[in-house]
């Protein structure tokens, strides 16, 4: 039988960068490093900029982001970020996303507009959360 394998898919607002089958994920989250495996139990993360690391049957892969927004549901990941670059060489991939993210452009833009929204969103989630248990105090 096959190892379980979680379908990572990357995408900006021009293009999917990447889909890939890989048995763990490891993500820099608001909270910390977060690892995602096979089977996980959904979640929904706010990703923060930096280097995440897949493995595939074919090694490691490094993806640098700009951050964004990453749902996992067991099975598929999708991580919506305005930049990705995925390679096979960490330092190659985070000189890649540097001159990327050095270009003044649209996604830098659209990443801040992203920011703010989900800060909005968490903002409504934590909130939420409070209300639901101060009514349960009651």
């Amino acid at each position: 039988m096959a190892e379980p394998t979680l379908t990572v898919v990357v995408r900006t607002p021009q293009a999917v960068v990447a889909e890939l089958a890989a048995q763990s994920l490891r993500v820099p989250a608001d909270t910390g490093q977060v690892g995602l495996r096979p089977r996980s139990e959904p979640a929904v993360l706010t990703l923060e900029p930096g280097l995440a690391l897949l493995w595939t049957d074919q090694g490691a892969h490094f993806l640098a982001t700009a951050g964004g927004l990453l749902r996992c549901d067991g099975r598929r990941v999708v991580l919506l970020t305005p930049v990705a670059v995925v390679g096979r060489d960490a330092q190659q991939v985070q000189d890649r996303l540097d001159r990327a993210l050095a270009v003044p452009s649209a996604e830098l833009e659209l990443r801040r507009t992203i920011e703010k929204l989900e800060a909005g969103i968490l903002r409504e989630l934590r909130g939420g959360a409070a209300a639901e248990s101060g009514r349960a105090g009651s």
